[in-house]
């Protein structure tokens, strides 16, 4: 029995299935029983995603308790990180998302380490940006000119002095920039609809595991 379910066939049928069950009743009229099934998967993937997030949290209780346990470097943090997790855990549970403790939880701890975390990231964002914005050619002269354009729209300071940078900083944003993003929302659809295709063929089998198992037995 252990081994049919790990066959290629009874995996790709399972996924078969259940794009069928996904995408037929978005595009078809089907009977009500499909569309209950359809809203019972949906219901399953759900509380499938929370079942995920009760493993990461186990995940990360059990490793910051080991690493208190062993007094490893930065355990202080450790403890931290366990109490903030568990008490906003515990006061979202049992006095509700809506009491001012748990929002105090949300506004004085999680949203700023959110900023803290964007903020460190534009360090990275500008040590990458001053490798590749280099004028080597026209290309790339064009790109450093929007983006510092843009940038001058953003900053305060900047339109301050000249309300043109914010016209010509809005222009490219709403033109330029919302085209770009329409051409990599097709992108990621088309990317959606060929992966679909894949695995529906069987030809795209590595997000169940079997690519890995594939290259093992080529190996030996």
């Amino acid at each position: 029995m252990a081994e049919i379910i790990k066959s290629k066939p009874f995996l790709l049928g399972i996924i078969i299935v259940v794009q069928l069950f996904l995408y037929i009743p978005y595009f078809f009229q089907v009977p009500q029983a499909v569309k209950d099934v359809e809203s019972n998967m949906l219901t399953i993937g759900v509380v499938i995603a929370t079942f995920a997030m009760l493993v990461g949290i186990y995940t990360i209780t059990r490793r910051e308790l080991v690493k208190t346990s062993k007094r490893a470097k930065g355990w202080p943090y450790s403890v931290w990180l366990l109490f903030v997790t568990w008490s906003m855990i515990v006061v979202g549970v049992v006095l509700g998302q809506t009491h001012p403790l748990y929002n105090f939880y949300q506004n004085g701890i999680v949203l700023p380490g959110d900023a803290t975390i964007y903020a460190i990231l534009v360090f990275y964002m500008i040590s990458a940006g001053a490798r590749a914005f280099r004028m080597r050619d026209t290309q790339a002269s064009l790109l450093i000119i929007v983006t510092i354009l843009v940038l001058l729209q953003q900053a305060p300071i900047a339109t301050a002095y000249w309300v043109g940078f914010d016209t010509i900083g809005s222009w490219f944003v709403n033109n330029l920039g919302m085209a770009i993003t329409r051409v990599f929302a097709i992108i990621t659809a088309l990317g959606g609809i060929v992966l679909a295709v894949r695995l529906i063929t069987g030809r795209e089998m590595g997000i169940i595991g079997m690519l890995r198992s594939k290259k093992k037995g080529e190996g030996e």
